[in-house]
């Protein structure tokens, strides 16, 4: 009985430790957000703000650079880049539905094809397009780079959705290959038997029973480009939200208030995203793990 408290009580431990850790760098940007710089360096240092403002979001979503005015303990890093913030995360919403519609409609093509037809180098060619995924993006930025600028994409959003569905799908075609293997070969044989064709049977009856796979695998793509930042900077001029938030921070002037704010309206879309479809990311990753 004894022994059995303290497992109890080292597994929760451990669990508040682990809460602690993933909680405590949200909770202490949400808290820098609402601070003035004075007050975000004062010692010691206050776990609530004393006068909580939003003159940190005002600036980011009107792009004025001098919130606190002169005098004030910090200002903006960089009148540019709180200007670019909105149309970055325009950008990057854009880019990211994008590269999630493409990978659940390639994706699924391609699972699906791995999943129902077993043709002759298909083994070799799932192993290869899954291992190509292991490769690490600053070995293969320098061809994207150097086939961008001979093709006039550098710097556009449409280079970036390429470079994304690149190293995205074969994520979503694992995820999505797995999950059709758990649906049933014989719905499909019955609905042709039925005089449906094969496209048929999978727009209708197919893809509606892997619906949580397609959602999984179009919320992962799209959060990975969502979140990018290396191929962001290198082949574009810090046109999505990543790069520009990072550009907040400079060597001349900084203000972490205003860089935490800027942080926090960047990860909030993700994170409503991702609580509102948790279902179907646990389900589209789960299938097939259990037969």
């Amino acid at each position: 009985m004894r022994r059995s408290r303290i497992q109890s009580v080292i597994v929760y431990a451990g669990f508040g430790f682990f809460l602690i850790w993933i909680l405590f760098p949200l909770y202490f940007t949400v808290l820098s957000s609402v601070m003035t710089p004075s007050e975000i360096g004062a010692v010691p240092f206050h776990w609530w703000p004393e006068n909580p403002t939003f003159v940190n979001y005002v600036a980011i979503f009107t792009g004025d650079s001098t919130p606190f005015g002169e005098g004030t303990g910090g200002t903006v890093s960089s009148t540019d880049a709180v200007e670019r913030i909105l149309p970055a995360l325009g950008r990057s919403l854009i880019v990211g539905v994008v590269v999630a519609v493409v990978n659940v409609v390639i994706g699924g093509l391609a699972g699906y094809a791995f999943s129902r037809f077993p043709f002759r180098g298909a083994s070799i060619g799932y192993f290869l397009l899954i291992a190509s995924r292991v490769v690490p993006g600053l070995a293969i930025v320098l061809p994207f780079f150097i086939v961008f600028r001979q093709v006039g994409l550098l710097n556009t959003t449409s280079g970036l959705m390429i470079a994304y569905i690149a190293f995205t799908l074969p994520i979503s075609v694992w995820v999505l290959k797995t999950y059709f293997d758990t649906v049933p070969a014989e719905i499909e044989e019955a609905a042709m038997i039925d005089g449906a064709s094969r496209l048929r049977s999978l727009a209708v009856i197919v893809a509606p029973l892997a619906k949580p796979g397609l959602i999984a695998a179009g919320l992962l793509a799209f959060l990975e480009a969502w979140s990018e930042f290396f191929y962001a900077l290198v082949l574009t001029d810090s046109l999505t939200a990543p790069p520009v938030v990072a550009g907040l921070q400079s060597l001349q002037q900084f203000s972490w208030t205003t860089l935490a704010a800027a942080t926090v309206v960047t990860v909030v879309p993700p994170v409503l995203i991702a609580i509102g479809f948790q279902k179907y990311i646990v389900s589209g990753l789960a299938a097939g793990s259990v037969k």
